[in-house]
């Protein structure tokens, strides 16, 4: 099925004023294309002049790079051929020694990834880990501009602004934290927009099987999968059940026939753990309510549970109910959905919903997405407290997000309805 996106939403060459306001000063278009160049190269600058900073320091530093040294130790397990102890604690710390401070002790940030995600790190775990982690960042910023690039056909606003997108979405913080954190986020956007796009050019069979990458992160692929089949599109879900059959085997290759059980008992067992150590940083309901009740049954984990699949019935139902639905507002709201009710999301995760941003920019004049999304980019820079505040407040930008895409579905128009010409003034930020 060629799903019929914001196809109409196309920018007017004219330069005659939109709905959105008067045309743009020579000035003010400069502006809108000097700052966002400014902002990537300070981000080039900040992430090298660390990485120099951190390899010339007489030990290593207890926070340089984030969650990557997880990744980095795992590929250095996957390196030497020890599949057996990729999941052994022992042979983590071992892995990652020398990448803590020696006062810190035996520690090691958890890998909890199926074997391929190992495998996948070996080139990376090859190179001196500096060096590693700077081209790690460079692949996950590289991942993020080739969302917004195959995102242009439906988001037309995009063409002729990608370097104004790239610096918005690099300016909110859940973002900037996966990249320069050691996480995937933007890995998984790339994956989400290319099966958007692969759905949109009527390449379904392939879009599946780009969906069931994210098996990878399961809290993402299932949901999809199955949103995708009450949709009743047949071929996606037969291209990520072929996927999840090649997903399968290769772990088969690296761990054995039982490595899903292994690998589901390791991961459950992390996130239960990981509730109670780093909860303050939870983003979903369960986690969130879990982080300030405490782990185990009681009333309000209980109400969070019960939000959390009204949150699952919800998304089951716009997906159902109309196939041939526009799937931009569809993805918008699935986003912070798919995190809301995961039972392990957190503040980095969140990454994900500048999809719900572009989604809104396309379908409204600026007057209204512009304090939506406001108010998101602030609720994720707000995140920069979670130590202080002892919890999160990305359950509070998921929960934003989730009501603007709910508006963006009740205002969404068929493709072939005359919408707004562009979403910006005509020029602005133009590349």
């Amino acid at each position: 099925m060629n799903d019929p996106d914001l196809a109409a939403l196309e920018s007017s060459p004219s330069g005659k004023p939109g709905r959105s306001g008067a045309p743009t000063s020579d000035r003010g278009s400069f502006r809108l294309k000097a700052y966002p160049l400014a902002i990537l190269l300070v981000f080039a600058l900040t992430v090298v002049l660390g990485v120099l900073n951190a390899r010339n320091a007489v030990e290593p530093t207890s926070n340089f790079g984030g969650d990557y040294p997880a990744f980095y130790g795992a590929g250095t397990i996957a390196v030497a051929g020890d599949w057996d102890d990729l999941y052994s604690l022992d042979r983590q710390i071992a892995a990652q020694r020398s990448l803590h401070p020696p006062g810190e002790g035996d520690v090691a940030r958890f890998f909890a990834y199926p074997p391929q995600v190992a495998f996948v790190y070996q080139p990376l775990a090859a190179m001196d880990y500096h060096w590693s982690y700077l081209v790690h960042v460079m692949l996950m910023t590289g991942a993020l501009w080739g969302s917004i690039l195959l995102a242009r056909p439906m988001l037309p606003w995009l063409r002729g602004r990608v370097t104004l997108a790239m610096a918005v979405a690099l300016v909110f913080w859940p973002m900037f934290r996966t990249i320069t954190g050691g996480s995937n986020t933007a890995f998984t956007l790339l994956m989400v927009v290319a099966a958007w796009r692969l759905v949109n050019g009527n390449r379904p069979l392939l879009a599946g099987l780009v969906i069931s990458v994210l098996l990878y992160k399961p809290q993402f692929a299932i949901p999809l999968i199955g949103l995708f089949l009450l949709r009743r599109q047949w071929r996606v879900v037969a291209g990520a059940g072929l996927g999840a059959v090649l997903f399968y085997v290769s772990g088969v290759l690296l761990r054995g026939l039982g490595w899903v059980g292994e690998w589901l008992d390791v991961a459950s067992e992390f996130g239960r753990i990981d509730a109670e150590l780093n909860g303050h940083s939870s983003i979903s309901l369960i986690g969130f309510a879990e982080n300030l009740f405490g782990v185990g049954l009681s009333l309000p984990v209980a109400l969070a549970w019960v939000l959390a699949g009204s949150t699952a019935v919800v998304l089951a139902w716009l997906w159902w109910r109309d196939p041939d639905a526009t799937l931009a507002p569809l993805l918008a709201i699935t986003m912070p959905g798919v995190l809301l009710l995961s039972l392990h999301a957190m503040s980095h995760d969140g990454a994900i919903i500048v999809l719900t941003a572009a989604v809104a920019v396309a379908c409204w004049p600026q007057r209204r997405w512009l304090p939506w999304v406001l108010v998101i980019w602030l609720l994720g820079a707000s995140q920069a407290l979670i130590k202080q505040l002892g919890f999160s407040p990305g359950l509070f930008m998921l929960l934003v997000a989730f009501v603007l895409g709910w508006l963006l579905i009740g205002s969404a128009k068929p493709a072939a309805t005359p919408t707004v010409s562009s979403p910006l003034p005509a020029g602005i930020g133009r590349d």
